[in-house]
Parts: structure tokens; C-alpha cells; sequence
């Protein structure tokens, strides 16, 4: 075959391509080439469906289908709702008084958010929670108050919702931390609380958190004498 029928023959082939994809139909993309791979045959969200009886596209959960990020193990059943509480300053209050954490207080379990405070708080709050950590040092952060001190009393379900949402300079951590690791860190900061105060000697809260890391080392057979800490 000569050049010259080969370049009469692919400039057929052009035309030909160029020809087959127009159309007088508005906004069409003409003809084309294996459109399944590329356009999607599914139904539209919130479209009618004549498929399911209902005609709905969307359909409902499987019964008994938990939504990721929940708790369900039937003993944390507290969150196997929603959470109902608002970021807003009444729903920080009523997370305070009604949110109570349902991670038993083991040895076991503070131990375990021991090392999730340590991961996720510590930089900030300070290895016994006086709110020296290693970011605060270098000058970086203002400092966040003690656990021991003004937020000695701060209750539980309060913790939660700061962790949820943030509060103050404190972001919020729920990309962090799952609904149990939230609990379970919770744990350990209560051990924090109960530290001595301002008032005590500089080496106290060290000693303090000294024993409960000893307690907690020692595992359930000293679960009393954590409590009596």
C-alpha cells in the first residue's frame, strides 16, 4: 500500500470519527465507546426506586446495625443512643450531670488510659496533670489548668463533651479517640484529681502518681487499694 492510501485512509477514519459523534440531540455527548465504565447506571440518592416495594432507593439499616463510633458492647449501653448533647454551654452543663462513665474503674482500665493519656494529653496537661507539659514549657501553649486543681471537681460526663467538641484552647479529639478510648482515658485523668494540691510539696504529686502507677501495675488483686487512693 502506498503512503499516499495510507494517509487518504486515516483521513476517512478521522471524519468518520469526528461524523459519528454528533447528533442533533441537545447536550449529547454523542456516540461513545464503552459508556458503562464511565457512567454510572445506578439510581439517584432520594430517587424513586421500582425495585423495593416501598420505591425508595435509600434503604434502611440491617436491625441491630451499630453506627461506627459507637460503643456496642451491652455494658456500655449508655451509648447505644445518639449523642444528645448540644456544643453549647448547656449542653457542657448537662453532660456534667447526666453522663456517667460506664468503663469500670480497674486497675486494668486505668492502666490503659495511662498509655492513651500519655499518646493524646500529656504534652499539654503534663505527665501528673498540672498543666506543664512539653508544649507549655517551650512557651508554645499558655498553660491548661490543673486536674488537681481548679478542675478537680470537673465531672465525667464533662470530660466527654470537652473531648468531643473542645473547649476553651483545648480542640476536640473525637478524630482521636473512639467513644471507649474517651472513657477510658477519663479513667485515669480521675486518678489525677485526686492528687495533692497547690498546697503540698513540689515532689507530692510525682509520689502520688508513683503509687497509682503501682496499684495499676500490680493488676486486679490490688483493685481495693486503688479505690481507697
Amino acid at each position: 500500500m502506498s503512503i499516499s492510501k495510507k494517509i487518504s485512509g486515516g483521513i476517512l477514519i478521522l471524519i468518520g470519527a469526528i461524523v459519528s459523534s454528533c447528533n442533533n440531540v441537545p447536550n449529547s455527548p454523542g456516540w461513545e465507546y464503552m459508556p458503562d465504565m464511565y457512567r454510572s447506571s445506578s439510581y439517584e440518592t432520594n430517587s424513586e426506586n421500582g425495585i423495593f416495594a416501598d420505591s425508595l432507593t435509600d434503604r434502611q439499616p440491617v436491625p441491630g446495625t451499630i453506627s461506627q463510633g459507637w460503643v456496642a458492647n451491652s455494658d456500655y449501653s449508655i451509648m447505644k443512643v445518639p449523642y444528645p448533647y448540644k456544643n453549647d454551654s448547656l449542653g457542657y452543663e448537662l453532660a456534667g450531670q447526666n453522663l456517667k462513665d460506664p468503663i469500670p474503674a480497674s486497675p486494668e482500665n486505668v492502666a490503659k488510659g495511662k498509655i492513651i493519656f500519655e499518646k493524646y494529653c500529656m504534652h499539654c496537661h503534663g505527665a501528673t496533670g498540672q498543666g506543664d507539659g512539653a508544649v507549655v514549657t517551650v512557651g508554645k501553649h499558655p498553660p491548661p489548668p490543673a486536674y488537681n486543681g481548679i478542675l478537680k471537681n470537673l465531672p465525667e460526663g464533662k470530660m466527654f463533651h470537652t473531648l468531643r467538641y473542645g473547649k476553651n484552647l483545648m480542640g476536640s479529639h473525637a478524630s482521636q479517640l473512639t467513644v471507649e478510648e474517651r472513657w477510658t482515658v477519663i479513667r485515669y485523668v480521675q486518678t489525677l484529681q485526686q492528687l495533692p494540691g497547690a498546697g503540698a510539696s513540689a515532689a507530692a504529686p510525682i509520689d502520688s502518681v508513683k503509687k497509682i502507677t503501682a496499684v495499676v501495675d500490680r493488676g486486679p488483686a490490688s483493685k481495693d487499694t486503688l479505690a481507697k487512693k
